[in-house]
């Protein structure tokens, strides 16, 4: 069975790690970020096309909407 979390107890569970476990927590966040950059940079394109197969302007779209986005793109595939 896996292991249900929501945001507020994983906050919270990061608050409690060891300095060391802060800095693998942030190194995995940071290379994720650095993942959906690239995404973003190398294919922008085929991002036009998913948008506008959704009827979203890409353009139009904030920082976290964006984020959002391509997460859910990345989670279909």
């Amino acid at each position: 069975m896996p292991l249900e979390l929501n945001e507020d107890r994983i906050l919270e569970a990061l608050d409690r790690l060891s300095p060391q476990g802060r800095k693998k927590a942030l190194s995995k966040l940071i290379g994720s970020l650095e993942a959906l950059d690239r995404l973003v940079e190398r294919n922008p394109k085929r991002l036009e096309a998913i948008c506008r197969e959704r009827g979203v302007d890409f353009s139009k779209l904030s920082e976290t909407e964006r984020e959002d986005l391509i997460d859910q793109i990345l989670h279909e595939s």
